[in-house]
């Protein structure tokens, strides 16, 4: 299991949406103000692409579609510590 950094917590109330969210910064191991920096700024095709790389139901992505939802992902967090 992947460590994640101790900065990142987890909501846990109980929500779909909160669910969706503590998936998201688990899976690109990312804190919350990383994570609506993102969401915020990025382009539709950037997020799309970074969506992608959670797979579809029952789908696992291909190893092509995980790196580049990792490359967005590190495109996004290069801009947010560089403004931050």
């Amino acid at each position: 299991m992947k460590k994640l950094r101790k900065e990142i917590e987890f909501k846990g109330q109980g929500g779909l949406l909160d669910a969706f969210d503590d998936m998201l910064k688990q899976k690109y191991n990312i804190t919350d103000e990383e994570y609506n920096y993102i969401s915020m700024t990025a382009t539709d095709e950037d997020l799309t692409v970074f969506l992608d790389g959670l797979g579809g139901l029952g789908s696992t992505p291909s190893f092509t579609t995980k790196r580049k939802s990792l490359e967005i992902r590190n495109k996004y967090l290069n801009l947010f510590n560089k403004q931050s």
